[in-house]
């Protein structure tokens, strides 16, 4: 039943909750509103974990797919990150993930080594492996690789703030000192409620505005670029450009499919008013398929190249 007052509703007070959070730099706004929390961090080790809120999971109630995107990309790069000077970044560089099928119906993992850096190489790349689970449920594994680059124009990034100390639960706003871009989440945010209660579609699919549609043999989506999306120097978040990637493959094939494994390489930053996914099926048969899907920018620059497996899914009759 829609709710009288939406301004009442959770994932409002959960998005006001993320505009106090993003306010403490070096943490974005997708991070806290998501709520991806860090259990532990070390250069070797480090645990992230996410649990199944309203505005992050899906008709059946399981942590979205789009979200265990953008959870193994934050998840592989943490032990890489911890420790680095604030006047370096990290730029995923390839990320690949093999999925289990089953569904992350609780609280969600990411467990991560880090495997140490490329040898040989003139720039520094960290290199991890994690592994995705829900309770004792193995979701995917997962293998990243991010190159360790200077700040854009001599800048400094200050650190992940809730790494070594746990976000508060309930940090004050004044709603009447809103900026420009936290007027403009809310309104994302309320918009997205609205549309969800009446047609029953899946909150993130719609705040992120992934709304891919089918072509001949692909589907097409473009997704805004915006401070609801966008990570610390201002780029779209690595596991969002990759979580479009996924969703849009998906489409290119219906429902009858399912996603059994990925495959991303990140060409260029993920900037501009906005980015599109394009996707085409390079095979289908009976039991699996292949789908390629090519991000670029709104200019026409390349951002990601992503080749996906999937399988036809059992039949439910």
């Amino acid at each position: 039943m829609k709710p009288q007052n939406v301004d009442l509703h959770p994932i409002v007070k959960k998005a006001q909750r993320a505009i106090a959070l993003t306010r403490t730099p070096g943490y974005h706004f997708c991070g806290n509103f998501f709520d991806f929390v860090y259990d532990q961090a070390s250069p070797q080790h480090s645990v992230v974990h996410i649990d199944p809120e309203p505005q992050n999971t899906d008709r059946d109630q399981s942590v979205h797919l789009v979200l265990l995107a953008i959870l193994a990309d934050m998840g592989l790069a943490t032990g890489i990150r911890f420790g680095l000077d604030n006047r370096t970044r990290l730029a995923t560089v390839s990320l690949s993930l093999q999925l289990t099928g089953a569904r992350p119906t609780g609280r969600v993992q990411a467990v991560t080594n880090t495997q140490g850096h490329l040898q040989g190489a003139k720039g520094s790349q960290g290199v991890s492996l994690t592994h995705i689970k829900s309770d004792d449920t193995l979701i995917a594994v997962g293998y990243g690789a991010f190159m360790i680059l200077p700040v854009p124009n001599g800048a400094s990034l200050p650190a992940v703030p809730w790494v070594e100390k746990k976000a508060p639960a309930d940090p004050p706003l004044d709603l009447q000192t809103l900026t420009d871009d936290e007027k403009w989440i809310l309104s994302r945010v309320k918009t997205s409620i609205e549309h969800c209660q009446q047609t029953g579609d899946d909150f993130a699919m719609h705040f992120l505005n992934f709304h891919p549609y089918p072509q001949e043999r692909g589907a097409y989506c473009e997704v805004l670029n915006g401070p609801h999306v966008a990570n610390r120097v201002g780029h779209v978040q690595g596991g969002v450009i990759l979580a479009l990637g996924m969703v849009t493959a998906n489409a290119a094939l219906g429902d009858e499919w399912m996603l059994s494994g990925v495959s991303a390489t990140y060409i260029s930053p993920g900037e501009g008013e906005a980015i599109h996914a394009q996707s085409k099926i390079i095979h289908q048969g009976r039991m699996t398929a292949v789908v390629q899907t090519s991000i670029y920018n709104k200019t026409g620059r390349q951002a990601l190249e992503v080749l996906s497996t999937h399988a036809r899914r059992a039949s439910t009759t």
